[in-house]
């Protein structure tokens, strides 16, 4: 039986990708799950809120940055219009960065702000150039199916990560530590697709050089203009309900939130995300090609859904007991919230590989407002929802069931808008 599981994943190119991104990727997140009771019992709840608020802030800076125009490195036909996009991100990115470096810091100098507050700019501005090289090269090497390097990307990332927070941890840095941490890790990260950006860009910039470049950012405008505010308002929601939760709450509300969160997402960062760049690569070939995609999503949509059953379910029935157990008994209203959301993350894990789907097809204005009907429930669940049930006791619990429970139905919605879309593409495939 493993014999023919091994021959038929090394004759399946599709198999064979996934099979390279995924080993990477299960050991990156193996040694998170492995320091993560260590860790959070070197950080308290509150800790961990600080850092998340500042790692959503980074993710907002770094969106905005490339305008989400490295999504779209996979898909010119030659590399070489591909790279030329790339050098024009990378313009774009180092003026974002200045604006929002000279933005802070003359905003603090105007409010007489402490050298702490100095320290999180230059981290910020750090942590947002590393996440763009980041996830620049991680398309870069999707586009040339260098799966494996994605791989080793991620595996130096997280060992770093987590290893530099069990340092800082034992030393009692506080909040910075986790902070320097991911800094750190994203630099580690991004230095694998260093030397094959530095061999490329030894090409000379020609006046025709740059007029296509010009022509492929016309090309895939629609990436700026749709799907950058797609990606906007996702991530600014997140950071306005950090925001809000800890206004209405507690930091130490918002530390665990995030931690369940985090905890919850892990599947998706092992397996979806894996399934996401190999599938993105595969419909764009696809798509180029005039081959049906319906039967590879079909069967995508499937496995996602097997593999997810067995560990959401069992985080909706024990997560308080589980949370407890392993990562401390402060953790405990953390594994609370995970029960809740459990089947709010659990659609979130199938949805995610298939996400990339508008992308190729440029239906991203489409997906755009379906992603801002999901902010807006998130947003104004946890805005209206405190003040209807005011002062009872599961206040925080109701909450978080009914925004949950929302997002569960809008998720289903959007898998089946995303099956039309494909149905769509076959269906002209064979009217050819």
């Amino acid at each position: 039986m493993l014999k023919g599981l091994t021959k038929r994943i090394s004759n399946s190119d599709f198999l064979k990708s996934l099979a390279i991104l995924m080993t990477g990727t299960v050991i990156a997140q193996a040694i998170g799950y492995l320091l993560a009771p260590i860790i959070t019992r070197l950080f308290t709840p509150e800790e961990m809120g600080e850092f998340g608020i500042f790692q959503r802030l980074t993710t907002v800076v770094a969106t905005i940055a490339t305008a989400r125009y490295e999504f779209a490195l996979p898909l010119p036909k030659k590399d070489k219009h591909a790279f030329l996009l790339f050098r024009y991100i990378l313009r774009l990115v180092f003026i974002i960065v200045i604006i929002t470096f000279l933005g802070a810091l003359f905003y603090g100098i105007a409010l007489n702000k402490e050298l702490d507050y100095y320290v999180l700019v230059i981290a910020l501005v750090a942590g947002v150039t590393f996440l763009v090289f980041f996830n620049l090269g991680t398309n870069w090497a999707i586009r040339l199916k260098e799966f494996r390097k994605i791989s080793l990307s991620k595996m130096s990332n997280s060992l770093s990560l987590n290893g530099l927070r069990v340092l800082f941890g034992l030393i009692g840095t506080g909040s910075i530590g986790l902070i320097i941490s991911f800094v750190i890790s994203l630099f580690i990260g991004s230095l694998h697709f260093v030397k094959d950006f530095m061999s490329r860009n030894k090409i000379p910039k020609t006046k025709i050089s740059k007029q296509k470049g010009y022509l492929m950012v016309r090309e895939y405008k629609d990436f700026p203009l749709a799907n950058l505010p797609h990606a906007l308002s996702d991530n600014l929601r997140d950071l306005i309900v950090a925001f809000v939760i800890i206004d209405l709450f507690s930091e130490n509300m918002f530390g665990s939130f995030d931690h369940s969160f985090r905890m919850l997402r892990i599947p998706i960062m092992i397996i979806g995300a894996s399934m996401s760049q190999v599938f993105f690569n595969r419909i764009s070939e696809y798509k180029k090609q005039a081959i049906q995609i319906y039967p590879l999503f079909k069967k995508l949509l499937i496995t996602l859904i097997l593999l997810s059953i067995a560990p959401f379910s069992f985080i909706y029935f024990f997560g308080g007991e589980i949370f407890s157990f392993v990562f401390g008994d402060e953790w405990y209203l953390s594994g609370k919230l995970s029960e809740i959301m459990a089947p709010w993350l659990m659609l979130n894990f199938i949805l995610s590989p298939l996400s990339t789907i508008p992308l190729v097809f440029n239906k991203q204005k489409q997906f755009f407002i379906l992603g801002l009907i999901a902010s807006i429930l998130q947003l104004g669940g946890f805005f209206i929802l405190p003040m209807l049930f005011k002062t009872h006791p599961d206040k925080i619990f109701y909450v978080f069931s009914i925004v949950s429970w929302l997002q569960v139905i809008l998720s289903i919605l959007i898998i089946y808008y995303l099956s039309t879309i494909v149905k769509q593409h076959d269906s002209r495939i064979e009217g050819n």
